[in-house]
Formats: C-alpha cells, structure tokens, sequence
C-alpha cells in the first residue's frame, strides 16, 4: 500500500505543471499575471492552489498563457523562420530570378545585408534594366522614319517615290551631291538626317508633291528642315545636272546623227524639237499678274516653259518660266536656245512656232504645213505625218515631265522659288528620267579649287561612265 501511495504521489506531480505555496510565494506567482487577478478578483490563491500544466504550453519558465476565454479570439502567432529556412527562402527567390509580392518573411534577414540579398537585388535591377531596354526599342520602332534603306530593295517602291527605275541610280546622284560642300539654304546645317534621305525628301516632293507636313512626319522633322533640305538639294542638282552638263551644250547634229530614230531617217539636219508646256498656279490678288499669268490655251492662270528634246528623246534644253499670256514665238526668243544654233541646223516645232524670222542666218524650220486652199495636196498630207511622227518623242517627253507631280500645281507665293529652270537627264537606252528643279541660284562650294569647265568635265566624266556601266548590264 506505501508503494503504491508513493507512485500516485509521482503521477499528480508530473500531471501539475507548477505548484505555488502559500503565504507570500503565492501572492507573488499571481501578482506578476495580472490577466488572472482581473479574471478572479474573488480568487484568493493558498497552499493547495494548482495550475494546470495546459495554461503553460511553452513551458514553466514561461508562464501560463493559454486561457479558455481567448482561445479563437487573439491573433496567430507567427514564428520567426530559422536561419535554415532563410537561406532556404533565399535559395528560392534566386532560382526565380525575381520575388513575388506578398507577406515578406525576410524583414529580419533585410535588417542585416549580405552578400545573398545584394545578389537578389543586382538580379532584379538587370532583368528590369533588359525589360527597360527592350520597352525603348519598341518605342523606336514606333518613332522609326521614312529612310532610303527601307525600300532600297524594292525597285518598284523606288519608281514610285523617285521616278527613277532603281536604288542604283539614287545611290549614284547621293555620289555626286557627296562630292561638294553645300550650303543649306537657310544658312543651318541639317546633320541629323543622313545625305541619302535627304536626296529622297527632295525627289519623294518632286515626284508626289508631298506636303511639308507629310514629309515632316515622315522623316520625323521640322517643316523648316523640309524647306531647307528641299531648296537645297533641288539647287545642287540644278547645278551638278545641268549647270554642269546641259548649260548651253546642245547636242550638235552631228552627234544627233549616230543615234538617229528610224522616224527621223527624213530630216538627218534635225538638231531639236521644241514645244511648250504649262504649269497651273494659282490667282493673285494683283489684276495685272492674273493677265499676265492667263492662258487661253488652258483657261486659267499658268507658268509656261520651253522644253527641247533631240531627235532621240532626249531632253536638251529647258528655259525659265513665263506667264501664261506669253507667246511661243516671244519664249523662244527670249530664253536663248537661238543663239545655240549654227548654219545648217534645222529646228522642228509646232504650228505655233512662227520664228522663221527671228532664226539665225542657215538655220531652217520644218512645221506642219497650214490649210490655205480648203484641202491639203497628198505632198502636203505626207509632209504633216512625217512631222507628227517624229514630234511625238517631245510630246513624250513632256508627258514623262509630268509624272512627276511637283508640276501639277504651284502656289503663286512660292513663285520667287519656281524661278527655275525644269530640266531632265534621260538615260537614251532606258525610261531613266531625273528631273530638276532648282533655282538659280549657286548651292555648291566644290571643295578643291577647279574651275568650273573642270568640275563640268569631271561630273560628265562621272555619268557617262554611270551610263556605260548600265549599259553593260542590260
């Protein structure tokens, strides 16, 4: 009966948590736990007092702290990962390559940087960096301009914005523009857009008459820059193309005569067609100038120009703008193709080309024949279709003038900037027309010190080479 009295002594001893005496041991115990004198203010605790072990699920040392009336109410206790588990974490979050938001378990281990959390954020910063980069690009390519590179490979997209039949060809005009300094209209230099697109603003105005603001947007400028590049570039042309090349250098006949058309086999004297087109402008407040400009031909106001084309196409003489009002004879007259004409020579023109008495001494002139006695002879009948056939090559020319859509229209307040010269370079072999529009004005410091009989020679030497090459191809 001891023995067994003594093991239900040891079992109610290990089945209490905490045993608390009596006097003042006691009143200590309860008064360093407040929680339990607010609780049992009627509790006065003795020397049989018991707590029981499950108030105390942290241990003795720690007090009781499980009651009945918070169980369900306080809130979670969280615990604090292990070192083990932070590295764990970590581990995690590299592998990743980023962290996910949310409750961060690592606010401990940020309070004390090392080498793993420097790691996590040089990682992090690098993806955002290439997520930066690769947002930059995309905008670029929203941003990217018209450039020459674009359709560089399409001849026909070339045609269409050019006039000219293929890259090759614009690559050799941006060559001889390569070999001067110019001088930009505006006295600004525009650096930013490569000489190349600069050549297809100026031939894309030329060829479709793009608004300023459309080839601003294009080529993501200014309209002044357009002004300035298209004033420019237009000049240089003018200068390289004709001032170089065509400036009273008309073929001579017997230079026509080595590639005379079949159709001309019956004039072998034919040194140039001439005929006359026109331009529409627009009214001015002046009554005087809308006179001036009125053509009866057209029925409205135009600018008017002489154009000479030699017997195999092409096109070897082009003069100033005139009023509209302005007779072909008065044309001819004052542009200065006369004084290029020798003895021997003849001229092939229209029925309104009555210059027979402004021609110099030699030089003759063949034009359809006028209706006098009510019937033309079959002499005269002959003589008119031999005419028209071979004046169909300036008309054609004239024609291919026109594709290029500067032509169509010209705003009268830009008429201090039409006094131009329309000129044309056509490869004889193929469709190559290059039109220039350019005022007359010099655009060009060549940067040696030539001459310009030189610089002439030297971009003639350039072209026939150009042209021989073609040839060769085709």
């Amino acid at each position: 009966q001891q023995v067994q009295r003594e093991k239900m002594k040891n079992q109610t001893r290990h089945s209490s948590s905490s045993k608390v005496g009596a006097g003042e041991s006691q009143k200590q115990f309860f008064m360093s736990c407040p929680f339990l004198l607010s609780r049992r203010k009627d509790f006065t605790p003795n020397y049989n007092s018991r707590v029981c072990g499950w108030h105390f699920p942290h241990g003795k040392a720690a007090g009781p702290t499980r009651f009945a009336w918070n169980e369900g109410k306080a809130f979670p206790h969280i615990s604090q990962p292990t070192k083990r588990q932070k590295k764990m974490l970590l581990a995690t979050v590299e592998d990743e390559g980023r962290p996910e938001p949310g409750p961060s378990h690592l606010g401990t281990a940020q309070k004390t940087p090392s080498s793993s959390n420097v790691l996590v954020l040089e990682i992090e910063n690098e993806m955002l960096r290439k997520e930066n980069d690769k947002l930059k690009k995309e905008l670029e390519k929203q941003k990217q301009t018209f450039s020459f590179s674009q359709i560089s490979s399409h001849p026909d997209i070339v045609n269409y914005y050019t006039g000219l039949p293929d890259a090759a060809t614009v690559l050799f005009l941006e060559t001889l523009l390569s070999k001067f300094d110019l001088q930009y209209h505006f006295d600004w230099n525009v650096q930013k857009m490569p000489l190349i697109d600069q050549l297809l603003l100026t031939l894309m105005k030329l060829r479709l008459n793009c608004g300023l603001v459309d080839l601003s947007v294009r080529f993501n400028c200014c309209r002044a820059t357009v002004t300035n590049i298209f004033i420019t570039i237009s000049s240089a042309l003018y200068d390289i193309l004709y001032v170089g090349m065509m400036e009273n250098k008309i073929p001579s006949r017997f230079k026509n005569q080595t590639s005379l058309p079949h159709c001309f086999q019956p004039f072998p004297n034919c040194r140039i067609v001439l005929d006359c087109t026109e331009v529409a402008v627009s009214n001015t407040e002046s009554l005087d100038t809308q006179s001036h400009l009125y053509s009866h031909y057209k029925g409205g106001t135009t600018l008017k120009a002489l154009i000479g084309v030699a017997p195999n196409g092409f096109i070897t003489f082009a003069s100033d703008l005139y009023g509209g009002s302005t007779s072909d004879k008065a044309i001819t007259a004052d542009c200065g193709v006369l004084q290029q004409l020798e003895a021997g020579d003849m001229v092939m023109a229209d029925k309104g080309f009555t210059i027979r008495d402004i021609l110099p001494a030699g030089v003759s002139l063949n034009i359809p024949t006028f209706l006098v006695n009510g019937q033309f002879t079959m002499e005269e009948i002959n003589h008119n279709r031999l005419i028209a056939s071979a004046r169909v090559h300036v008309e054609r020319s004239i024609q291919r003038l026109k594709t290029f859509h500067i032509l169509s229209y010209i705003p009268y307040q830009y008429k201090k900037l039409t006094d131009f010269t329309i000129t044309a370079v056509i490869k004889a072999h193929s469709r190559l027309i290059v039109i220039v529009l350019g005022p007359k004005v010099n655009r060009l410091s060549v940067k040696s010190a030539q001459t310009h009989e030189v610089n002439g020679r030297f971009i003639s030497q350039m072209c026939k080479s150009y042209f021989h090459s073609c040839q060769r191809k085709s």
